[in-house]
């Protein structure tokens, strides 16, 4: 979930999950795999014109490619929003890299998209409309779902939009072959809730996680016997993963195994840090954070926010070495490496 900072609105993330029927799921399957390969074409087309002309292919003309890929026979299934966003990233994708050549190093520059990398399917607002249990894909039809409700307090916006708040989605396939839909929302802001206690303190320990309230101890939270059991389970099918002959049947199965696991061991590790998240928002007016990570400390940020709190993150204890201390990091931040060495590229 994302907050902006205007207090007249708020943005929500929102998913849930797609039942495509067989014909759905093959267009849908379809789609994914012509969005990688336009990804390819649009990278090899703009690297051609820098060693031609010394300039990469602009969003304009990235755009003008898309739209002609789009016109071929075996891609008109393909919703024009996401073809655009293709481009849009891979200019985005340059942009950053040749901003910042040095401190991404040679990691940052657009790279060919192998089978596994394929990008999301984007739709726009005013084609997405849901209706009961099902939702209207354009180009694809009516999806049924699952996953609970729509977020409150949407807002109606332009009188385009097909759902009520809605800005865009995305349908993408998940590390077990499950097709989900990903939704930002436009959401009025909350109703203040009146804090109990003045001031918390929230510190992580590794696993756990230390609620103290005005100075007084607090509660510790540890992991559940549910995440105890899903990350020994996880752990067994590693072993298992090991023992499969590479390229062979079991190694498939295998696989497809660990990766439903892990996906239900961070549906519990968030699960957990929503919950202590949520309850040290509603009930301190002030927050003191200490050696977080980078996600509890994104999504105190963003819930404080939400209900008008301050948030102090303190230092923590100074590098081996020196006598600065260290920063805590923030959501999205890089780890500390050194600089590449490599010689920076010449301005488009």
């Amino acid at each position: 979930m994302t907050v902006d900072t205007s207090t007249t609105r708020r943005y929500v993330g929102w998913r849930c999950r797609l039942y495509p029927n067989p014909a759905q799921d093959s267009e849908l399957l379809r789609c994914r795999n012509g969005l990688r390969e336009l990804a390819n074409e649009l990278l090899a087309a703009s690297q051609l014109s820098y060693g031609e002309t010394g300039r990469r292919l602009s969003l304009t003309e990235m755009r003008a490619f898309a739209r002609e890929w789009q016109r071929r026979p075996e891609h008109r299934n393909s919703p024009a929003s996401a073809t655009y966003r293709v481009a849009g990233d891979l200019d985005r994708a340059f942009r950053t890299w040749f901003s910042r050549p040095g401190r991404r190093g040679r990691r940052g520059f657009p790279r060919i998209k192998g089978i596994g990398r394929e990008p999301g399917i984007y739709f726009s607002n005013q084609g997405i409309r849901f209706e009961g249990s099902r939702v209207w894909l354009p180009k694809f039809g009516s999806v049924r779902w699952k996953g609970g409700s729509l977020p409150r307090g949407r807002l109606e916006g332009p009188p385009g939009r097909k759902t009520l708040g809605l800005l865009s989605g995305r349908a993408w396939l998940d590390a077990g072959n499950r097709w989900m839909l990903s939704c930002l929302f436009e959401c009025a802001p909350l109703t203040p809730i009146e804090p109990r206690t003045a001031r918390a303190a929230v510190r992580q320990n590794g696993d756990e996680i230390s609620v103290s309230v005005d100075g007084e101890a607090g509660h510790v939270v540890r992991e559940s016997r549910a995440l105890r059991n899903a990350r020994r389970r996880l752990a067994r099918l590693e072993r298992r993963l090991e023992r499969c002959e590479f390229g062979s049947e079991g190694r498939k199965r295998a696989l497809a195994l660990m990766r439903n696991q892990a996906r239900k061991v961070r549906n519990h590790q968030a699960d957990l840090q929503h919950k202590t998240t949520t309850g040290v928002v509603h009930d301190a007016r002030e927050i003191e954070v200490e050696g977080a990570s980078s996600e509890l400390l994104r999504q105190l940020e963003y819930k404080a926010e939400w209900h008008g709190r301050r948030l102090k993150v303190r230092r923590g204890p100074p590098k081996p070495g020196t006598g600065m201390p260290r920063r805590a990091r923030r959501p999205g931040s890089r780890s500390q490496k050194r600089e590449s060495r490599t010689r920076r590229p010449k301005a488009l």
